[in-house]
């Protein structure tokens, strides 16, 4: 009998934890998601870049 009170209690308090989320506007996340997804080309851009300069380095070096 108590399980099935603290059960109920839980839930309770659940339900009432949930309608406290604020969900994010549908425009918010698409202009999030275009940010996450360019801020990440340009640092794959970067690193690729960096990799190919001292790729390039190293291979100088060696070959002395």
């Amino acid at each position: 009998m108590a399980d099935e009170k603290n059960k109920s209690g839980r839930l309770k308090g659940l339900k009432t934890e949930f309608n406290k989320i604020v969900w994010a506007d549908p425009t918010d996340v698409s202009k999030q998601t275009t940010a996450v997804v360019a801020v990440s080309v340009v640092v794959a851009v970067i690193i690729i870049v960096l990799d190919a300069v001292i790729n390039k380095g190293v291979n100088i070096l060696v070959n002395l």
